[in-house]
């Protein structure tokens, strides 16, 4: 079972790219009571609204371990679609080399990778259970 640990970190800001506002919300998820991922989800109002979130996991968590591996993914619009749709994406484009990020997988890789189901699952329970990230592309004000 999924859990987001509460007291994330939520930080406004501008998008380098539009200038628009966004927000970024950091937070930790447990699974059964133990340290699981990472997430940042960053809340930008391009051509709607669109987030873009990264998943690090580690299997120890421990200092200067070499095993964090990161997933990307976009959720917002896409053609042809209602309602925002996930897409998998290069993982942490945009957070440059800090080592918390391990590996950085590919689009390509996250396909193809054995952890790819338990990223979806993390991604929707970020959706559905992180207050700010939902209300961003659910919310009364949320456009497409």
């Amino acid at each position: 079972m999924l859990e987001i640990e509460p007291g994330a970190k939520v930080v406004e800001g501008t998008c380098d790219h539009c200038g628009q506002p966004m927000t970024r919300v950091t937070g930790f998820v447990h699974r059964d009571e133990c340290a699981y991922a990472v997430y940042y989800a960053s809340c930008y109002h391009h051509a709607g609204h669109e987030v873009w979130i990264d998943a690090v996991f580690s299997p120890t968590w421990d200092e200067g371990t070499d095993d964090h591996l990161t997933f990307g993914c976009r959720v917002g619009r896409v053609d042809g679609q209602d309602e925002p749709a996930a897409s998998l994406v290069p993982a942490a484009g945009g957070w440059g080399n800090s080592r918390v990020f391990g590996h950085k997988l590919s689009r390509d890789e996250a396909l193809a990778h054995p952890m790819l189901a338990e990223f979806w699952a993390l991604v929707d329970h970020v959706l559905v259970h992180d207050g700010v990230v939902a209300d961003h592309l659910y919310g009364r004000d949320a456009t497409f």
